[in-house]
């Protein structure tokens, strides 16, 4: 089982000038989202309003069959993040979270909460991990709740959403010291250590613990590298609706990948081979590049991962 830890919110997209349309969205969820379409079994972990946006969020997990058990439900209002996309296909994002659910989390709702013992994997990160007081509560949870599992960080970086960049800098790098995996953009790299080439940031964040980072560079692909390897996965080439979802969709396939392979250890990470590295890429950018091509963030489901083709 993989854990998806984190926000979930709506994405109301841009159609045309101030003409949006709503979709249940958020880092984690959306992992959430894409891991369960490939028929591996999750539960989602996050903070949900009872409002009639938390209510749709809920209905979208269940009609994807992510696990909820380990939903908590709050009074607070749901957070909405505004998506205007570009001609090029990226996305531009404004998020209203205040006093939101997803933000609010207290230590004591998680105080109790009991891990299934089938868990094998907790995947967390983007603007939950930078908000507060969310970011200190969940990372609190991880440090010190969580080491039995195999940690998958995705910072998703939104600074406008960092109120203090040394916090978070030195909440990041604890959070990689625990984590097997992190996952970044290429973007998120430069925004943490500006000036400093992509090899030398990968190499500092490997030295502070991690095994594998996955680092995405837009047209350019993917990364996968770790002490010893260092592998580069081509884009899954599909023609590009948009770019909505698509690290989310990757991160999932990643993590659906070492789940098949039974892979849930940083010592099992670090002996993957170049070939093991090659093939989870390639799985991971084919779905994100079928996710890009259709609007919005919405992974392909494991049949398709087997027919659609370039």
């Amino acid at each position: 089982m993989i854990i998806s830890l984190g926000e979930g919110l709506i994405d109301f997209i841009s159609l045309k000038d101030l003409d949006f349309s709503g979709y249940p969205g958020g880092s984690p969820f959306n992992t959430s989202i894409a891991i369960a379409r490939q028929q591996v079994p999750g539960q989602y972990l996050g903070r949900l309003s009872t409002d009639l946006f938390g209510n749709r969020l809920m209905e979208h997990l269940k009609q994807n069959k992510v696990g909820t058990d380990l939903v908590v439900r709050s009074d607070d209002p749901s957070t909405m993040g505004f998506v205007q996309k570009q001609s090029d296909g990226s996305a531009k994002y404004a998020f209203y979270s205040s006093s939101a659910a997803d933000r609010s989390w207290r230590s004591e709702e998680l105080k109790d909460l009991e891990i299934p013992e089938e868990a094998k994997i907790i995947h967390f990160g983007s603007i939950s991990i930078s908000q507060e007081p969310s970011g200190t509560v969940l990372a609190d949870f991880l440090l010190n709740r969580c080491g039995k599992l195999l940690l998958s960080f995705d910072p998703n970086i939104r600074p406008s959403l960092v109120p203090d960049r040394e916090i978070y800098i030195k909440r990041f790098e604890a959070l990689c010291t625990a984590s097997g995996i992190v996952k970044l953009s290429d973007e998120d790299l430069e925004w943490l250590y500006p000036g400093t080439s992509h090899d030398e940031a990968v190499k500092k964040i490997l030295g502070l613990g991690t095994t594998l980072v996955a680092l995405t560079e837009g047209k350019a692909g993917a990364r996968l590298i770790t002490t010893s390897e260092d592998v580069r996965s081509p884009l899954f080439d599909l023609p590009v609706a948009d770019t909505i979802g698509a690290g989310d969709t990757f991160h999932g396939a990643l993590l659906v990948f070492l789940h098949n392979r039974g892979i849930f250890t940083k010592e099992a990470l670090g002996a993957m081979s170049t070939a093991d590295l090659k093939e989870m890429g390639d799985f991971a950018n084919k779905a994100a590049g079928i996710n890009c091509s259709r609007s919005g963030c919405n992974p392909p489901s494991s049949e398709e991962m087997k027919t659609i083709q370039l």
